[in-house]
């Protein structure tokens, strides 16, 4: 990759320029990577934070931070290689040296964690530990009550084992060894009234939503969106195209049958946020003053956007023929 000039660099739209200082391997097709800052004190990140990173093929991908690595001058984070994937795991682990400067996004935080839970309940499977993991740690450090439960394939797979295999607040569960303990098990004998967050491949949330005793205190953090493959271009409550109108630049857009919200305003010439374009990073999530969303996105529930009044608009449609945005 280039070195990335000074001046887009310091351009603050363009991301944090960093240099990759250490590449190494933590458990069987994972490492940890740890990039530098080269403009100064990185922003502050709290656990279930994540970052986008800025591929040399233009492509962006989101990865959690290890926050109890992670300085005022480093950031760390944990990636799987997936050979199926689309590149981006591949490009760090086989082609990314020691050296290289890259950009990184500001930290986004869509899997809070709530600091002053009286019981904590944390589950997490394969490289969904990183996050599960930055709780833990800030969890033992405050003193709270908190269980870690964590599954992988085998012990050779396990993320920071060294760390937890023999920590009395942690178990670990190889799906190797045989008949296993499920997430579902693990929650019906969670601790009444608990915070419980789940990290992890789609069956194990879907697994761990159909079995929460108190779903408002179930937090989930999908790897992608579950529904990306509904087919935006599909009528969706009789509702196909429809119309956008962007409330501050007194504005109508009008989003045709098979098209992204957020696509047609870029087609525009409409300046506005986002990252993943999947409904998982969070970035271009919207208040909606008028109308009513079709959610489509991972982030959050419909429950939580409605009390926030708020869309990803990468991804959710309109049920209805007029929306009005706070854009």
């Amino acid at each position: 990759m280039a070195p990335l000039a000074i001046s887009e660099a310091r351009d603050e739209t363009a991301g944090l320029a960093v240099r990759l200082e250490r590449s190494v391997p933590i458990a069987t097709d994972a490492r940890l990577l740890e990039f530098a800052s080269l403009q100064g004190p990185l922003p502050p990140a709290t656990p279930g934070s994540h970052i986008d990173v800025h591929l040399p093929s233009g492509g962006l991908r989101q990865y959690s931070l290890v926050t109890p690595l992670c300085s005022a001058t480093r950031y760390v984070i944990a990636v799987k290689r997936e050979a199926t994937g689309r590149g981006g795991s591949v490009w760090l682990h086989d082609e990314a040296r020691v050296g290289a400067e890259l950009l990184i996004g500001r930290p986004r935080n869509n899997f809070e964690l709530d600091e002053t839970a009286e019981q904590t309940v944390l589950l997490a499977a394969g490289i969904g530990i990183t996050p599960i993991y930055a709780m833990f740690e800030r969890l033992q450090q405050l003193g709270r009550p908190v269980r870690l439960h964590y599954w992988s394939r085998s012990a050779e797979h396990a993320l920071f084992r060294e760390r937890l295999e023999r920590h009395p607040d942690a178990t670990l569960i190889h799906s190797s060894g045989g008949r296993a303990v499920s997430a579902s098990d693990v929650l019906k004998v969670a601790p009444p009234g608990a915070e419980i967050y789940c990290c992890g491949p789609s069956r194990m949330l879907d697994q761990c939503i159909a079995s929460a005793p108190r779903p408002q205190h179930l937090h989930v953090e999908r790897f992608a969106n579950a529904a990306k493959d509904l087919g935006a271009s599909e009528p969706q409550d009789g509702v196909t195209g429809f119309t956008v109108h962007l409330a501050r630049k007194k504005r109508d857009i009008e989003v045709a049958a098979g098209e992204t919200i957020l696509n047609t305003l870029i087609a525009a010439g409409i300046d506005v946020a986002y990252s993943c374009e999947e409904g998982v990073c969070g970035a271009c999530e919207t208040t909606v003053l008028e109308g009513t969303p079709l959610h489509r996105d991972a982030v959050r529930s419909p429950e939580e956007h409605q009390q926030r009044k708020t869309f990803m608009i990468c991804c959710s449609l309109s049920r209805e023929k007029r929306l009005v945005l706070d854009i």
